[in-house]
């Protein structure tokens, strides 16, 4: 008798010592089913994984202003729904938050990883995130890899402002969207706009974080160069809202220079707004081709 029970206790545990086992190697292992939560974290999965690994994107992940969208063709998206995202079986559920508290529970309820990865507000804290989700999937040498090439970007595209710097004065400008929704220091719109040389009117007079413009405003301090973002990306879209149709804030827009930089390339603090950049950067380019500033050889 005391032999069955010493057999039955060693039997228990190592089934103990087996499901632990189990459990660890799920949540030590590469993730095949992953959910994102949001744009953001679409982007950057489209990025790190193949798409057999994705099991459903955002509802934002075709919307104009994600910059992964043609990436996100035909992969499945969720309805943002706890129901939905479980039904889905991940093994993986990331976002730029926890998701709903609801949500939350439910997937510690049911044992599944989620990995809340803040949302950044400056290309630096894009990177961290970028490479804390690259080490969860086991993709840290390629997220050093795509790292590394944007470095390289970044380096040639300040050479060019450096040449832009050299022949003409950095604009003062103002970033503007159908909403009159802006930004001041201390945002990641901010610092793009430096890296473009660029100087952020608003930053200039003391504002921080993000703001509101008024018509009034707009008038008393007119800038050099305005930076137009979010406009026509849908049509109708934020465009019938009263700031983009008042009649004066038309006529300063047309009296004055502009840069647009679609909506997609700086949506979020993602790695990819050295995109915007880029955009900045030509602007910059044209408009000192069009002052005879910059020969035309030389671009």
């Amino acid at each position: 008798m005391q032999g069955s029970g010493r057999q039955r206790g060693a039997g228990l545990c190592g089934l103990l010592a087996t499901a632990l086992l189990l459990v660890a190697v799920r949540a030590a292992a590469t993730p095949q089913r992953i959910v994102s939560l949001d744009y953001c974290t679409d982007a950057d999965l489209l990025a790190l994984t193949t798409p057999a690994e994705i099991a459903a994107l955002s509802p934002d992940a075709r919307a104009p202003y994600a910059y992964a969208r043609e990436r996100a063709q035909g992969l499945p998206q969720h309805d943002g729904s706890a129901e939905a995202i479980l039904a889905l079986r991940p093994d993986l559920v990331v976002g730029s938050g926890p998701g709903s508290p609801r949500l939350a529970r439910l997937l510690d309820r049911f044992a599944i990883p989620h990995l809340d990865l803040g949302h950044a507000t400056s290309l630096a804290a894009a990177r961290e995130r970028f490479l804390r989700l690259a080490t969860r999937l086991g993709r840290a040498e390629k997220a050093r890899r795509l790292l590394a090439a944007l470095d390289r970007r970044l380096a040639a595209l300040r050479t060019r402002v450096a040449r832009l710097d050299a022949v003409v004065p950095r604009p003062r400008a103002l970033y503007l969207t159908p909403s009159g929704v802006t930004t001041g220091a201390d945002t990641y719109i901010d610092e793009v706009l430096r890296l473009a040389g660029i100087e952020n009117a608003l930053a200039a007079a003391g504002v921080r974080g993000w703001s509101a413009l008024s018509v009034e405003g707009l008038i008393a301090q007119p800038p050099d160069l305005f930076v137009r973002s979010f406009f026509g990306s849908r049509p109708g879209w934020q465009e019938t809202w009263r700031f983009s149709v008042h009649p004066v804030t038309a006529a300063l827009v047309a009296a004055r220079p502009a840069i647009d930089v679609p909506a997609a390339h700086w949506g979020c603090a993602g790695i990819f707004v050295v995109d915007a950049v880029a955009d900045l950067v030509r602007g910059r380019e044209r408009l000192a081709l069009r002052r005879g500033a910059l020969p035309e050889a030389g671009r």
